[in-house]
């Protein structure tokens, strides 16, 4: 996402109105006429399938005018309204009543504050119009909404094109007879490494799309392509109806793909399967070597907008840093941010060290404000987790990433995947080793396997070429000698599934 280097101090202007609509809401209806003399009516707008993107300012707003000139607007409509695919419509009001037309002209008959004209190089409507503004109890300046054709109304940051044509696209559209959808759906979990086991509960709303009458729709949860949930869901809802559906929870505890479908609509085929398929995938949680670990950050240019918190297996905060005034739900705010308790300063390197009370599985939470992450149009911000006897190469890192960055660890944990060492009877002795480590599983039929182990910094130490095994036990002796003292991992891939075990060199 792009930011505005004159929006330094000032993101937003801040009204003293009413409550803003909540997100979700319906939005309030109104026909106006825009400075041209044409006449538009919001619900004839969306009943023809378009998404509406309203930007509400005013002129003597000085974020207002930087965001003007960013060209944002202007560069969606070209791609997207009427000259480009024709998928949405962009409006712009004045919402001032105390401003005039020669406000928005940029001409010396303005009756309040205008640096420039709003109208030159623009093609897409507006409005000089206060009651426009007032419906939508906006409680700051540029705001930005976008307007589905199910008639909610959304409130996003004003960002660049590419970002709002990216918020756009989550409005569900009717196409067709026979048209279903997942909306809002969630997994059930922000991570996506997993450590111990995540409990999936994947949930959603189911949107009629088409103009017959939802009545039936085959719902089927995967894993790796296998089903593991079918649901047959009845009902009857109209275009744009919406049924909440709540899947079987599912423990998640190896690495793999879930994916949930609307495989059948009215007992056939959808006309649109294109929003049909949500699809996740998981990968094992890095193990740290202690239940200490060294957290570095690099704030960028706004180090204003990062907060964020370590937590338990169980969602207890155990530590937390950054400005408390975002707090752990406060990624892409559209309001004036504030530096509260534990803001950073700019472009500064913090260090610190979290000590976790027992070896297990934690999580880490980054927040940003802005929705752009730390990195990398404005400054170079990152962070990074080390094992606490080695804090030059990162087991874990993040940098881009847009509102929130949620990611999973263990700590003298074995990890999810290592569990599969059951179904194989893996064993390695002796650990620790000092010489040779013997490796030894059982299979129960032919499979190719591959072999890798890997030290502490995440480093490829050793590995031998696929090999077909058979049914039985099998043994592998793998010479340590020279090897320096530490932890390593183990990894045998036999045919599709997983085993990772944990051994140490001692001597």
């Amino acid at each position: 996402m792009k930011k505005y280097p004159v929006f330094a101090f000032w993101l937003v202007i801040v009204l003293r109105l009413s409550a803003q609509l909540p997100s979700g809401a319906v939005a309030p209806d109104f026909t106006a006429t825009d400075i041209n003399g044409q006449s538009w009516h919001l619900y004839d707008i969306l009943a023809s399938g378009k998404i509406v993107v309203l930007e509400i300012s005013a002129t003597w707003c000085p974020p207002c005018w930087a965001y003007h000139n960013s060209g944002a607007m202007q560069e969606l409509y070209a791609a997207h309204g009427p000259a480009g695919d024709n998928t949405l419509q962009v409006l712009y009001v004045e919402g001032d009543p105390d401003t005039n037309v020669d406000c928005l002209n940029g001409l010396p008959g303005c009756n309040d504050y205008s640096p420039g004209s709003y109208v030159n190089g623009v093609t897409y409507p507006i409005f000089d119009n206060a009651a426009i503004a007032d419906s939508f109890q906006v409680s700051y300046l540029p705001a930005v909404l976008i307007i589905c054709p199910n008639k909610k109304t959304y409130v996003v940051n004003p960002v660049s094109a590419d970002a709002l044509w990216e918020e756009a696209q989550k409005c569900p559209v009717a196409y067709g007879t026979n048209n279903a959808g997942i909306f809002q759906y969630t997994p059930g979990s922000a991570l996506r490494e997993i450590c111990g086991a995540l409990p999936m509960t994947p949930s959603f709303n189911l949107v009629n799309l088409g103009s017959a009458p939802l009545q039936s729709a085959t719902i089927e949860l995967k894993w790796d392509n296998n089903t593991i949930q079918t649901l047959e869901w009845y009902g009857n809802l109209p275009v744009y109806g919406e049924a909440p559906i709540v899947l079987d929870s599912w423990p998640v505890n190896s690495p793999g793909m879930l994916k949930t479908i609307i495989s059948t609509v009215n007992d056939g085929g959808d006309d649109d399967f294109s929003n049909n398929v949500k699809i996740d995938h998981f990968s094992v949680a890095p193990d740290f070597n202690s239940q200490q670990v060294i957290l570095k950050i690099r704030t960028d240019d706004y180090a204003i907008e990062t907060y964020w918190e370590l937590r338990d297996d169980m969602g207890n905060v155990l530590d937390h840093g950054g400005n408390e005034n975002v707090g752990p739900n406060g990624g892409n705010v559209a309001y004036e941010l504030t530096p509260g308790l534990g803001t950073y300063p700019n472009n500064a390197l913090i260090k610190d060290t979290l000590s976790l009370p027992e070896p297990g599985c934690y999580s880490l939470h980054f927040v940003d404000a802005y929705g752009d992450g730390m990195c990398c149009n404005f400054g170079s911000g990152y962070y990074k987790l080390y094992n606490i006897d080695n804090p030059v190469i990162p087991i874990m890192s993040g940098d881009e990433f847009g509102a929130y960055d949620d990611r999973g660890f263990g700590a003298l944990a074995t990890s999810a995947v290592s569990d599969n060492h059951q179904a194989y009877n893996l064993k390695l002795y002796p650990n620790p080793v000092g010489n040779q480590l013997f490796v030894e599983w059982e299979i129960a039929g032919h499979a190719q396997t591959r072999c890798a182990v890997f030290n502490a910094l995440g480093q490829m130490v050793y590995s031998f070429d696929p090999e077909t095994t058979y049914a039985g036990i099998h043994t592998a002796i793998l010479s340590v000698k020279g090897w320096p003292e530490g932890i390593y991992w183990i990894h045998i891939q036999i045919g599709e599934s997983s085993v990772v075990r944990k051994f140490s060199v001692q001597r």
